[in-house]
């Protein structure tokens, strides 16, 4: 079934994306962490894994997901802050068609970074450093037009994600609500009011389990608190659930390079899809595609395409064309 959005179908949307901006360090386990690990030794963890390679590139959830956008023609800025080594970066992002005026540089702090390592079963296992991210965003000073505006709550500054969704209510202005990483460090009840009146809440699997019981709802309930509860099932795809029903879009087959970013190369597909006005089905299986471009490569912002490449590929994945 391809329902019809009509909630939001302005083609002259402005997305602002709150998040993370970070430096990654990505390296690669050639063995399974699930060997290196005695389960009886749990509770004394004290573990060592050898790699081989590193690769450093730009990342956090706010670049990754504005950088997607910035390849899909989107007007888009982000609004975060950074720190007293962000130059090249902000360079990177404004060259590839990111606005950057409104990111706030911590002088006193570091960038945030990640260091993340993936083993041969695409486990992974991730340290953060928060650096700058420490600082919450000057909320105050930010303008926006309510009518052609669209904002993305990603992982971020806790104390963000706690005032964004009121932010956003207060002005009518629709968002999509990513709890994501920052679930552990958030309550309940922020949680709860960041989801109520959502346009769009996000998550994998297990965060949907852990919003679950940190908030106290069944998935019933959860349904019922957003107009789309988007869930990513990894390699089977992923569903969307409304208060009329499930749709669901199937995985595709990609030969996976490093899964570090494709969550948010989806969220990036995701709303640039729902900003064109397309039906649920085309929106998750634009978004699926997307994400295949990032997996495909290491790096969270190392991957590229054109419209017109994209628009080949969905017709031969799903045999199907996307709208204009």
């Amino acid at each position: 079934m391809n329902l019809l959005i009509h909630t939001i179908s302005l083609n002259h949307m402005h997305t602002y994306v709150s998040g993370s901006l970070a430096y990654d360090r990505i390296s690669k386990f050639e063995g399974k962490f699930s060997n290196e690990i005695l389960p009886e030794k749990i509770h004394d963890l004290n573990v060592s894994f050898y790699v081989e390679s590193l690769n450093e590139s730009f990342g956090g959830t706010a670049g990754n997901i504005a950088y997607t956008l910035g390849l899909l023609g989107e007007n888009v800025s982000i609004f975060a802050t950074a720190g007293n080594d962000f130059l090249n970066y902000q360079k990177w992002l404004s060259e590839h068609g990111v606005g950057t005026d409104l990111i706030v540089i911590d002088d006193s702090r570091r960038t945030a970074f990640a260091s993340i390592v993936t083993d041969q079963k695409e486990n992974q296992i991730t340290t953060f450093y928060a650096g700058a991210m420490l600082s919450p965003y000057p909320l105050a000073t930010l303008k926006i037009e309510p009518e052609t505006s669209f904002v993305i709550i990603a992982p971020g500054n806790p104390t963000d994600m706690a005032t964004l969704p009121k932010y956003c209510k207060e002005l009518n202005v629709p968002y999509m609500f990513d709890p994501g990483q920052q679930l552990a460090h958030l309550s309940g009840d922020v949680i709860a009011e960041g989801i109520e009146g959502s346009e769009v809440c996000i998550s994998n699997e297990y965060e949907r389990e852990l919003i679950l019981k940190k908030t106290g709802w069944d998935l019933k309930t959860l349904v019922t608190k957003t107009k789309m509860l988007v869930t990513t099932l990894g390699e089977n795809g992923s569903e969307i659930h409304t208060q009329t029903g499930v749709i669901t879009a199937p995985g595709i087959k990609v030969t996976i390079k490093d899964p570090t970013g494709a969550g948010d190369a989806y969220r990036a597909g995701f709303v640039y899809a729902l900003n064109k006005g397309w039906g649920h089905e085309i929106i998750a299986k634009f978004a699926n595609l997307v994400a295949c471009y990032t997996i495909e490569q290491s790096g969270t912002q190392t991957h590229s395409f054109t419209l017109e490449a994209l628009r080949e590929r969905f017709l031969t994945t799903f045999n199907q064309a996307l709208p204009a």
